[in-house]
């Protein structure tokens, strides 16, 4: 791909709301200093495959060919990547540099709901009275557990499947199949049903069950002490907060489309003030500065 000469070019996974995120903590981060930069999604680069297999790609390609950082006739361009962590720490797949900054969660859109405010979106997204809104999602920061909450079976079996390099029903990829409304609790019977075929496979892989429950464990303990983020899919929040809207909504609502754009609208309610957006803010503007886009960091 021929890259622009702006300073710093950065490369996002997805379409929904990553430019977006990605895009305003590397405006925080470099606009202060007179830096200049440009973002493109994942999908303007060459290759087939999802998001992120096409950052990786591109990413080995540029450092194999030591050009994550060029100087062209005395212009400096360095290249970033943002990823979505999913879960690579427990695979230890992990790229360690500079260069490519993770989400702390399973993905952005975790960010999102996490700093976001459910009930002003909703409201702002669906033309929806804030105090209805904020009967049905409570304050800033409260609706996002009990969703998670809703489907920690899914997220269980997901994890597993995906840690125990099981392929089937049970994936990250798709929404849950055993929460038959999105926004209310598991199907017991699909649970079981799920669970029982899932660790079938695991002992035909030669999986017993001490180390089933060990990974059952890893999800259980990320949700009790409140960072099921790191487990939890932040797309399916999306899936679910439509499905609440739209069962208890006191107006009519068009539901064409309606978990992406309420997705957008929760990312637009951000503060971009977070532990994390701050850690990001300061990796760019480090990577920047130690490459000699700028003289000093700010403060």
């Amino acid at each position: 791909m021929q890259m622009s000469r702006v300073p710093l070019f950065a490369f996002v996974e997805g379409v929904n709301v990553d430019g977006y995120v990605h895009g305003t903590n590397c405006d925080r981060a470099l606009s202060p200093l007179g830096i200049g930069y440009r973002l493109a999604p994942a999908d303007e680069l060459p290759g087939a495959g999802g998001g992120k297999s096409r950052l990786k790609s591109y990413y080995s390609h540029l450092a194999e060919g030591g050009s994550l950082v060029t100087n062209f006739k005395g212009k400096v361009t360095v290249v970033l990547f943002f990823m979505d962590k999913d879960v690579d720490d427990h695979l230890g797949l992990l790229i360690d540099s500079p260069h490519v900054l993770y989400t702390w969660f399973y993905d952005v859109e975790n960010h999102v709901f996490h700093e976001g405010d459910i009930a002003e979106a909703v409201g702002s997204g669906c033309s929806l009275a804030p105090n209805w809104c904020r009967g049905e999602f409570g304050n800033r920061g409260s609706w996002q557990e009990i969703a998670a909450m809703i489907w920690v079976d899914w997220a269980r079996l997901c994890f597993a499947a995906k840690s125990l390099k099981i392929s089937g029903a049970a994936n990250y990829g798709r929404p849950s199949a055993v929460n038959p409304s999105a926004h209310l609790p598991a199907d017991t019977t699909l649970v079981t049903a799920y669970s029982t075929k899932l660790k079938s496979d695991a002992q035909q892989a030669g999986i017993d069950e001490a180390q089933w429950n060990e990974i059952i464990a890893v999800v259980d303990s990320e949700y009790a002490t409140g960072s099921w983020d790191k487990v939890f899919k932040g797309k399916w929040y999306g899936h679910i907060l439509s499905s609440q809207v739209l069962a208890n909504c006191p107006n009519k609502i068009d539901s064409k489309h309606l978990a992406a754009s309420l997705v957008k609208h929760v990312a637009a309610t951000m503060k971009f003030d977070s532990p994390w957006s701050l850690a990001m803010q300061h990796k760019i503007q480090d990577l920047a500065v130690s490459h000699g886009l700028c003289a000093t960091p700010t403060t």
